[in-house]
């Protein structure tokens, strides 16, 4: 089953249950266009989406951590008020950018897990394959590249598609 953003009119509230039924909505199988004979590893979020695209691409030895989970968000105090998803979006990452009380225990949270998971990847010897969600990746990216290590930056990551980062 394939749960794309919602559309139409949604309060808070409506958004977060997507959320809720996305994060535990079987996950679409995909043919990968990648071999994983060059990963020695493979570290996938312990939500099922992405522990199950993991075992699809890499095989029975993954490993799971909580440190790769996709960005929470609070629900927002808005009450009956309906937004397009699109203003939804627009306003949660105000709301991050700008440090935003109703949103920064999350972005800090997110922030913390996506430090740790950079420390745990680079201790790790030889190439290791992370499965995560595309929001944390986009973090994840950023991280690495600070780290020195080099690879795209990433924007929009596409599903089931691999970015590689070389340690300098």
């Amino acid at each position: 089953m394939d749960r794309g953003l919602p559309t139409g009119w949604l309060t808070a509230e409506d958004l977060q249950r997507w959320k809720l039924e996305y994060d535990e909505s079987p996950v679409t199988v995909s043919p990968v266009s990648f071999t994983t004979d060059e990963w020695q590893t493979c570290v996938a979020s312990d939500l099922s989406r992405a522990h199950q695209t993991a075992l699809n691409v890499f095989g029975s030895e993954v490993e799971v951590t909580p440190l790769l989970r996709e960005a929470e968000f609070m629900t927002f105090r808005t009450g009956k008020l309906r937004m397009p998803v699109r203003v939804w979006t627009w306003l949660l990452r105000l709301c991050w950018l700008t440090g935003h009380r109703s949103q920064r225990a999350c972005r800090d949270d997110l922030m913390q897990r996506v430090k740790a998971a950079a420390d745990a990847i680079s201790e790790r010897p030889g190439n290791v394959l992370v499965v995560a969600h595309g929001g944390l990746m986009i973090y994840l990216s950023r991280e690495l590249l600070a780290r020195g290590y080099s690879g795209p930056k990433l924007r929009m990551p596409k599903h089931v598609t691999p970015y590689c980062y070389e340690r300098l």
